[in-house]
């Protein structure tokens, strides 16, 4: 089993979100993730999370059979916002059927009940790898001020500096100045690599 010690510093920077309508299991997840270093807040609805979406980058631990708001129905709402997060979810034996569905729509993996908290956490952990590269361009694009984000949205969509300067009713000195700090928070050198970067990125709220 893993430890604090052996798990990447970074990965424990990531808030492990768990949403279970079972008290006992969701207490139980928990108490584990936190002994293991990471941050975590639980839920025990699909509309509670959804309440309290925020933009920090972690990993959704979900039951995917729940009342009011089934887990299917949770991450149809987070692709239409298109949210960053990546979700696992928890099923029961019955609910393979919708666990299959649930990766159709993007759901990163799921886990069968009753688990081992090993494997779980084996998940979690590689989930979270194969994420950090999204989560840094999130947070390079959460780092724009609201000026420099228009510029990258006006570029990514393929304006020049002049048009950008009547979109924004900005001088075109103002707009090289924008666009100048915005590749360089980006940590892009030409166009070509903003492009590249911006193909499969999603926004977090």
């Amino acid at each position: 089993m893993m430890n604090p010690a052996t798990i990447d510093q970074q990965l424990l920077t990531r808030t492990i979100y768990i949403i279970d309508d079972d008290g006992d299991i969701l207490q139980s997840l928990t108490d584990f993730f936190q002994l293991k270093g990471f941050k975590v807040k639980s839920f025990c609805s699909a509309l509670d999370y959804l309440a309290a979406l925020d933009n920090k980058p972690g990993l959704v631990i979900s039951d995917i059979s729940m009342p009011q708001m089934s887990g299917i129905q949770l991450l149809e709402k987070l692709n239409e916002c298109q949210h960053l997060r990546p979700v696992l979810f928890m099923t029961g034996v019955a609910s393979i059927e919708l666990a299959v569905e649930a990766m159709q729509l993007g759901a990163r993996d799921f886990i069968e009940k009753p688990f081992s908290t090993r494997v779980l956490l084996d998940k979690v952990i590689e989930i979270l790898k194969q994420s950090e590269q999204q989560f840094s361009i999130a947070e390079r694009r959460h780092s724009l001020t609201k000026r420099e984000a228009q510029v990258f949205d006006l570029v990514i969509d393929g304006l020049s500096n002049s048009a950008i300067s009547e979109s924004l009713f900005i001088t075109v000195s103002t707009v090289e100045k924008h666009r100048a700090m915005m590749m360089r928070k980006m940590q892009v050198m030409s166009l070509n690599e903003l492009f590249e970067l911006s193909k499969n990125m999603k926004k977090l709220p």
